[in-house]
């Protein structure tokens, strides 16, 4: 039997927390993910770094479905970078970019799922 492990980095910034996972989610790694990720996006927004992620199957895209719905449940929320192009499809082609959004770095991300401060605001107007 093959290890059904991902591997989950989850470092704690000032706003977010970011979550660096690398391995196969699929129907036996991915249950205890989901499990994990919705009790971190239950207190604060995360980013999810996949580029490390080899292989999504349909349990994968429902772990972070459900990631994603506890997100908006807490008024957290969750956004992926690092997709690989052939999962990145599929999230279009079911509409799942629609509530999560997938990024191109993790600037981009906080972007998406932060409000923004005052002097970060004055400091991209040049102001």
């Amino acid at each position: 039997m093959r290890d059904a492990a991902v591997d989950m980095v989850v470092v704690e910034r000032d706003r977010h927390t970011d979550v660096l996972l690398a391995g196969e989610m699929d129907l036996l790694s991915a249950p205890a993910v989901k499990g994990r990720l919705r009790e971190l996006v239950a207190d604060r927004p995360l980013v999810l770094e996949v580029s490390g992620v080899s292989f999504f199957d349909a349990e994968g895209l429902r772990a972070v479905a459900a990631t994603a719905r506890r997100g908006l449940e807490c008024g957290t929320g969750i956004a992926l970078v690092g997709l690989r192009p052939f999962p990145a499809e599929l999230f279009r082609v079911l509409r799942m970019d629609e509530e999560v959004p997938l990024c191109s770095s993790a600037e981009e991300a906080l972007w998406c799922l932060l409000p923004r401060t005052d002097e970060e605001i004055r400091g991209w107007l040049g102001a």
